[in-house]
């Protein structure tokens, strides 16, 4: 689960970063746009950063609202 305060958007910028915790990290390209956080020693995901969030993020918000209306029509 992640909790409000992990999860950080900058309008702005159009950057949303979700923290899961602090370590030393590397960082590697997942996706365009799309970089991981990841702890130097065990491997685990620390952080997931979305450049141009509302650009990425745009066909997952679309689908899960096709999905929520179908929900609710039935």
């Amino acid at each position: 689960m992640i909790e409000r305060d992990s999860v950080r958007y900058d309008e702005q910028a159009d950057i949303l970063y979700i923290h899961r915790r602090d370590g030393p990290a590397v960082s590697e390209e997942l996706l365009p746009g799309v970089s991981l956080d990841i702890d130097e020693e065990s491997g685990e995901i620390l952080g997931i950063e979305i450049c141009e969030a509302s650009r990425i993020l745009a066909p997952l918000v679309e689908g899960l609202k096709r999905r929520h209306a179908k929900a609710l029509s039935s």
